[in-house]
């Protein structure tokens, strides 16, 4: 059976709600499918951003690194930290750092985005490589 190590961060608002049964659904496919998952869950939002100062640790992305996938939720909380704090300081930046790209639905009729977002990616990478 395989196992896979997931980083989970609910982050804020609809996040909290959402990724417990996002985990709850993947469970059950997994048990289906003879796949495990090890979840461990950082919280890692505009209410740590209050209490620390940032959105994260400055070693998130070490700390990220070790695990085969990320879950991530929602972030923002304008009650509590400017949105372009927010979104900076955890989301664009761990896009960056792991060359990812939202989340893409289903794109019926349109097969070319798919090839364009992985060909991004490659080149992203690639870039990356140079720079190292």
């Amino acid at each position: 059976m395989n196992e896979h190590q997931i980083a989970v961060i609910p982050g804020d608002g609809i996040g909290r709600e959402v990724i417990p049964e996002g985990v709850r659904v993947l469970e059950a496919v997994g048990a289906k499918h003879g796949i495990r998952f090890k979840w461990q869950e950082f919280p890692w939002s505009c209410d740590w951003y209050q209490a620390h100062g940032r959105m994260c640790p400055q070693d998130a992305p070490e700390i990220l690194r070790k695990f085969d996938a990320v879950y991530f939720g929602a972030v923002g909380n304008p009650s509590l930290v400017p949105d372009h704090v927010a979104v900076w300081g955890l989301l664009i930046d761990f896009r960056r750092l792991f060359a990812a790209l939202p989340a893409r639905r289903p794109q019926a009729g349109r097969p070319r985005l798919h090839r364009g977002a992985r060909e991004h990616r490659r080149r992203v990478r690639q870039r990356r490589r140079a720079h190292l």
